[in-house]
């Protein structure tokens, strides 16, 4: 039983270091894309910002554009 003791810390260890960037949608996006959507919530109603927040960070998550690796340069 040690053995599996043993993976499963582990395995939670890592879940705790590593488990933020599979299920936030805003641990992967610029820094400047959340500081923008946080300068845009004094717009929202106080009660719909938690809200708005989570459906435009998650929208732009979902829909961005990965730009390709020398793709800057055919400009």
């Amino acid at each position: 039983m040690g053995i599996l003791s043993d993976l499963d810390k582990k395995l939670t260890d890592n879940m705790y270091e590593h488990g933020s960037a599979l299920t936030d949608a805003v641990a992967d996006l610029p820094r400047a894309v959340v500081e923008t959507v946080e300068r845009l919530m004094p717009f929202i109603q106080p009660e719909a910002r938690e809200t708005v927040r989570s459906q435009v960070l998650g929208l732009v998550h979902e829909y961005r554009v990965e730009t390709p690796p020398g793709a800057a340069e055919q400009d």
